[in-house]
């Protein structure tokens, strides 16, 4: 199943008119605050990532049944047996269609889908700011293909500004989290630095190049890129070397120096020093690394340092924040 935080982009399939109110099925449907209309939305955009699929086989499940498995299992509960149910209905490469199992079969991706929604609305800490009722509603609508209460570009931008909110907030809590651990320095830019080993070296200066490892994770703890990962992919001994004067983000040319050769460390990094608003958008896989206004956590080996120039060679001048 995939995860609330990636539906958030996927391009919406249909074209809606923008009522607020609509009276669907004999059930009138009012969208009276921004939570009734967040609701829905994100509600409908699950069901997107059903019927939005091109496998020909979606179009023959009952979608009163899938939206009735969805408004069961809105919950923490992963519905047990499901996953089995589906292969039983798709086969075990999802390729197959047993008509035996179509019942029992949508249901069960109905109540996966609930649970999935649930339990990455408690992950980002967005359960409050979501009326169940109206998510059902939503994702009814949304499987039905009907749902034109809101128009895409209008749902584009609600969802948009939940996860800047919530990313704002996940950011704000690890931040001050992290202050009260013994032993973190905290800085008046909200940096915070936890010795994880002590270093016995020097420090590099704010000019320096660097040799580090690396753990880049976001608020929620999930890891985001890791350079001990990446060594095995490709095969590479060598650490990262890194430009700490215009090559890396403004974060890590104020902590780097405060770390010692031979240490780790675990570093906070607040949005505003690291991508900003903007965040940052990979072009190869057209979706953003890093989401805007995110807090970054990292952990970091510092291997050694030296005068800039010597672990990057001069490049043509880039823009800051194009490395970490």
């Amino acid at each position: 199943m995939k995860k609330l935080l990636f539906l958030f982009f996927i391009p919406l399939l249909f074209v809606s008119c923008g009522d607020d109110a609509a009276k669907e099925d004999g059930e009138v449907v009012d969208l009276k605050t921004e939570k009734d209309r967040l609701s829905y939305v994100l509600g409908a955009m699950n069901a997107k990532t059903i019927v939005g699929t091109p496998d020909p086989n979606i179009a023959r499940l009952d979608m009163e049944l899938v939206a009735k498995g969805f408004s069961e299992n809105l919950s923490d509960s992963n519905p047990d047996g499901c996953e089995e149910s589906l292969k039983k209905l798709f086969g075990p490469n999802f390729q197959d269609f047993n008509e035996a199992y179509a019942k029992e079969g949508a249901e069960c991706l109905g109540r996966l889908t609930g649970y999935t929604f649930y339990r990455d609305l408690v992950k980002m800490n967005g359960k409050s700011h979501i009326d169940m009722k109206m998510a059902v509603i939503g994702f009814r609508h949304g499987l039905l293909k009907k749902d034109t209460l809101i128009s895409d570009k209008e749902k584009q931008e609600i969802v948009q500004k939940f996860i800047s909110e919530l990313t704002k907030e996940s950011g704000e809590k690890i931040i001050a989290e992290a202050k009260q651990h013994p032993g973190a320095q905290v800085f008046n830019n909200n940096i915070v630095i936890e010795v994880l080993k002590d270093g016995k070296g020097g420090s590099p200066t704010p000019t320096d190049d660097v040799k580090i490892e690396y753990i880049l994770m976001n608020a929620m703890g999930d890891t985001m890129q890791s350079s001990y990962e990446m060594k095995k992919m490709t095969g590479s001994t060598e650490s990262v070397a890194l430009q700490l004067k215009g090559g890396v983000i403004p974060g890590w040319t104020f902590a780097l120096p405060k770390m010692k050769k031979g240490g780790k460390y675990k570093l906070y990094v607040p949005w505003k020093l690291a991508y900003g608003a903007e965040g940052m958008y990979n072009p190869q896989t057209q979706r953003m690394d890093i989401q805007p206004y995110e807090t970054l956590v990292f952990i970091i080996d510092l291997i050694d340092y030296a005068p800039n120039g010597v672990f990057v060679k001069p490049q043509p001048a880039m823009p800051q924040g194009q490395g970490f």
